[in-house]
Protein backbone atom coordinates (compact mmCIF):
# COMPACT_ATOMS: atom_id res chain seq x y z
CA UNK A 1 0.00 0.00 0.00
CA UNK A 2 2.83 2.43 0.63
CA UNK A 3 4.21 2.00 -3.02
CA UNK A 4 0.64 3.66 -4.67
CA UNK A 5 0.80 6.32 -2.09
CA UNK A 6 4.47 7.11 -2.95
CA UNK A 7 3.87 7.27 -6.60
CA UNK A 8 1.30 9.39 -5.92
CA UNK A 9 2.96 11.95 -4.07
CA UNK A 10 6.01 11.85 -6.78
CA UNK A 11 3.72 12.50 -9.31
CA UNK A 12 1.99 15.94 -7.37
CA UNK A 13 5.63 16.84 -6.70
CA UNK A 14 6.05 16.61 -10.18
CA UNK A 15 2.94 18.20 -11.43
CA UNK A 16 3.35 21.20 -9.10
CA UNK A 17 6.88 21.90 -9.70
CA UNK A 18 6.54 21.58 -13.64
CA UNK A 19 3.29 24.27 -13.35
CA UNK A 20 5.65 26.57 -11.49
CA UNK A 21 8.28 26.27 -14.16
CA UNK A 22 5.88 26.82 -16.79
CA UNK A 23 4.58 30.00 -14.83
CA UNK A 24 7.96 31.06 -14.48
CA UNK A 25 9.49 30.47 -17.85
CA UNK A 26 6.50 31.86 -19.70
CA UNK A 27 4.35 28.77 -21.42
CA UNK A 28 7.54 26.70 -22.13
CA UNK A 29 7.88 27.44 -25.84
CA UNK A 30 10.12 28.86 -28.45
CA UNK A 31 13.49 28.28 -25.94
CA UNK A 32 16.14 30.70 -26.52
CA UNK A 33 15.44 31.54 -29.76
CA UNK A 34 12.78 34.06 -28.99
CA UNK A 35 9.68 32.32 -30.83
CA UNK A 36 7.61 31.56 -27.41
CA UNK A 37 9.03 34.20 -24.48
CA UNK A 38 7.13 35.82 -23.04
CA UNK A 39 6.89 40.11 -24.11
CA UNK A 40 6.99 38.29 -27.81
CA UNK A 41 3.29 39.89 -27.94
CA UNK A 42 3.07 44.42 -29.00
CA UNK A 43 1.04 45.92 -26.40
CA UNK A 44 -1.21 47.22 -28.82
CA UNK A 45 -3.16 44.93 -28.48
CA UNK A 46 -3.86 44.95 -24.99
CA UNK A 47 -7.41 46.22 -23.22
CA UNK A 48 -7.01 49.08 -21.81
CA UNK A 49 -10.56 48.07 -19.61
CA UNK A 50 -10.06 48.28 -16.15
CA UNK A 51 -13.47 46.86 -15.00
CA UNK A 52 -12.95 43.46 -15.47
CA UNK A 53 -8.98 43.29 -14.21
CA UNK A 54 -7.21 42.57 -17.69
CA UNK A 55 -5.17 46.25 -16.99
CA UNK A 56 -4.61 46.74 -13.02
CA UNK A 57 -1.95 48.03 -11.43
CA UNK A 58 -0.96 44.98 -10.63
CA UNK A 59 -0.92 43.71 -14.38
CA UNK A 60 0.91 46.55 -15.60
CA UNK A 61 3.61 46.27 -12.97
CA UNK A 62 4.18 42.79 -13.97
CA UNK A 63 4.34 43.59 -17.62
CA UNK A 64 6.43 46.06 -16.91
CA UNK A 65 8.74 43.36 -14.63
CA UNK A 66 8.85 41.12 -17.37
CA UNK A 67 9.73 43.47 -20.26
CA UNK A 68 12.89 44.59 -17.62
CA UNK A 69 13.59 40.59 -17.31
CA UNK A 70 13.81 39.92 -21.12
CA UNK A 71 15.49 42.62 -22.09
CA UNK A 72 18.40 42.32 -19.98
CA UNK A 73 17.99 38.58 -21.15
CA UNK A 74 18.36 40.04 -24.85
CA UNK A 75 21.20 42.21 -24.14
CA UNK A 76 22.83 40.38 -22.25
CA UNK A 77 24.06 42.56 -19.33
CA UNK A 78 27.38 41.50 -18.36
CA UNK A 79 28.28 41.64 -14.44
CA UNK A 80 30.30 44.89 -14.86
CA UNK A 81 27.41 46.73 -16.38
CA UNK A 82 24.95 45.44 -13.81
CA UNK A 83 25.02 48.12 -11.35
CA UNK A 84 24.27 51.01 -14.43
CA UNK A 85 21.60 47.98 -15.04
CA UNK A 86 20.11 48.39 -11.71
CA UNK A 87 19.78 52.10 -11.84
CA UNK A 88 18.33 52.43 -15.07
CA UNK A 89 15.57 49.49 -13.65
CA UNK A 90 15.33 50.96 -10.49
CA UNK A 91 14.20 54.64 -12.36
CA UNK A 92 11.90 52.57 -14.88
CA UNK A 93 9.78 50.95 -11.65
CA UNK A 94 10.04 54.78 -9.94
CA UNK A 95 8.26 55.57 -12.71
CA UNK A 96 6.01 53.52 -13.34
CA UNK A 97 4.27 53.35 -9.80
CA UNK A 98 3.86 56.96 -10.89
CA UNK A 99 2.24 56.66 -13.99
CA UNK A 100 -1.28 56.29 -12.58
CA UNK A 101 -1.40 58.92 -10.88
CA UNK A 102 -1.92 62.31 -13.59
CA UNK A 103 -5.46 60.94 -14.31
CA UNK A 104 -6.79 60.91 -10.45
CA UNK A 105 -9.92 62.31 -10.76
CA UNK A 106 -10.07 65.76 -9.10
CA UNK A 107 -11.54 66.16 -5.36
CA UNK A 108 -15.59 67.28 -5.13
CA UNK A 109 -14.15 70.47 -3.41
CA UNK A 110 -11.48 71.24 -5.44
CA UNK A 111 -11.67 74.23 -7.83
CA UNK A 112 -10.49 74.36 -11.42
CA UNK A 113 -7.64 76.42 -10.52
CA UNK A 114 -6.58 73.90 -7.74
CA UNK A 115 -6.95 70.83 -10.31
CA UNK A 116 -4.54 72.60 -11.87
CA UNK A 117 -2.26 73.33 -9.93
CA UNK A 118 -2.31 69.14 -9.09
CA UNK A 119 -1.96 68.34 -12.69
CA UNK A 120 0.68 70.65 -13.32
CA UNK A 121 2.58 69.36 -9.92
CA UNK A 122 2.01 66.08 -11.66
CA UNK A 123 3.61 66.75 -14.98
CA UNK A 124 6.67 68.32 -13.58
CA UNK A 125 6.65 65.47 -10.99
CA UNK A 126 6.82 62.54 -14.51
CA UNK A 127 9.62 64.98 -16.10
CA UNK A 128 11.57 64.45 -13.09
CA UNK A 129 11.44 61.18 -12.81
CA UNK A 130 11.75 60.59 -16.58
CA UNK A 131 14.90 62.72 -16.56
CA UNK A 132 16.17 60.32 -13.92
CA UNK A 133 15.34 57.30 -16.34
CA UNK A 134 17.30 59.64 -18.95
CA UNK A 135 19.99 60.02 -17.52
CA UNK A 136 20.65 56.46 -15.80
CA UNK A 137 20.12 55.05 -19.72
CA UNK A 138 22.37 57.33 -20.99
CA UNK A 139 25.20 56.05 -18.67
CA UNK A 140 24.12 52.65 -19.09
CA UNK A 141 23.97 52.92 -22.95
CA UNK A 142 27.52 54.47 -22.84
CA UNK A 143 28.59 50.77 -21.07
CA UNK A 144 27.24 49.17 -23.78
CA UNK A 145 28.73 47.52 -26.69
CA UNK A 146 27.84 48.11 -30.32
CA UNK A 147 25.09 44.69 -30.59
CA UNK A 148 23.50 45.58 -27.02
CA UNK A 149 22.80 49.25 -28.34
CA UNK A 150 21.28 47.68 -31.12
CA UNK A 151 19.36 45.70 -28.94
CA UNK A 152 18.53 48.26 -26.78
CA UNK A 153 17.38 50.87 -30.32
CA UNK A 154 15.21 48.02 -30.90
CA UNK A 155 13.48 47.19 -28.27
CA UNK A 156 13.39 49.91 -25.16
CA UNK A 157 11.27 51.88 -25.83
CA UNK A 158 8.50 49.19 -25.12
CA UNK A 159 9.87 49.06 -21.04
CA UNK A 160 9.36 52.60 -20.78
CA UNK A 161 5.95 53.28 -19.06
Amino acid sequence: MKKPLRRFALAATLIAVSGYSFAQFGGGGGGMGGGGRRGARSDSTASPRTGDGLSTPATAASKIRDKLYDLRLQLMVTPEQSVLWDHFSDAVWDLAGRSGMASAAPADDQTALQFMQQRTAQAQDRARRMQTVSDALSKLYEAFTPEQRHVADQNLTAVIP
